[in-house]
C-alpha cells in the first residue's frame, strides 16, 4: 500500500466533501456532508477535542488528549506522536479543512510506533472507522470506494 495512493484517494474523497450534498454513487443517490473548514487555530482546537470525546471514539480507541498548534512555513499537515500533537498550517487554505484534520486524527488514534508504514492497514482501518462515526455512512462508504478505486486494501473488506 503507498502512501501516494493514500492521498490520492483521500484528496478525491476530500473534493466531493467540498461540495457536499447529494451524490450519484453506482446508481444510488447518497447524501453527504459537506465538510468544515477553519478560520483559527481555537476552532480547529475544539474541533478536534470534540471529535476526540464523540461516545464512538472514546468507546473504539479511548483516546488521549491532542495537543494542536500552528505550522509555520510548511505546506502540510502532520502529527508528532511524541507529544501527541497535531500542527496545521492554517495559512494553507487547503490544510484548515475537516478531512486533513480527520487524517491526523486518525493518525493519533492509530499511533504508529518508529518504522512503521504511517499510511498502512492499521491507519486506513481508523480513518474509515472514524469518518463514519464523524461524519456518517456515506462519507465513509465514498471514502472506502475511492481507496479501492487507489488500490488501497482497507482491512475488513473484501
Amino acid at each position: 500500500m503507498s502512501r501516494s495512493a493514500v492521498y490520492a484517494a483521500e484528496d478525491q474523497w476530500s473534493a466531493v466533501l467540498d461540495r457536499g450534498g447529494v451524490v450519484d454513487f453506482f446508481g444510488s443517490r447518497m447524501d453527504v456532508p459537506m465538510q468544515r473548514r477553519f478560520g483559527d487555530l481555537d476552532s480547529v482546537r475544539r474541533y478536534v477535542d470534540a471529535v476526540l470525546a464523540l461516545p464512538g471514539v472514546v468507546e473504539e480507541w479511548s483516546p488521549a488528549p491532542v495537543h494542536v498548534r500552528e505550522r509555520a512555513g510548511q505546506a502540510k499537515a502532520h502529527y508528532e506522536p511524541a507529544g501527541h500533537t497535531i500542527a496545521v498550517p492554517l495559512k494553507e487554505m487547503w490544510a484548515a479543512r475537516e478531512a486533513v484534520l480527520l487524517h491526523e486524527i486518525a493518525h493519533h488514534l492509530c499511533a504508529a510506533p518508529e518504522g512503521v508504514d504511517w499510511h498502512g492497514p492499521a491507519y486506513v482501518r481508523a480513518m474509515c472507522t472514524l469518518v463514519g462515526i464523524v461524519l456518517g455512512d456515506a462519507a465513509a462508504l465514498l471514502l472506502r470506494a475511492g481507496y479501492a478505486e487507489a488500490g488501497v486494501h482497507v482491512p475488513g473488506d473484501r
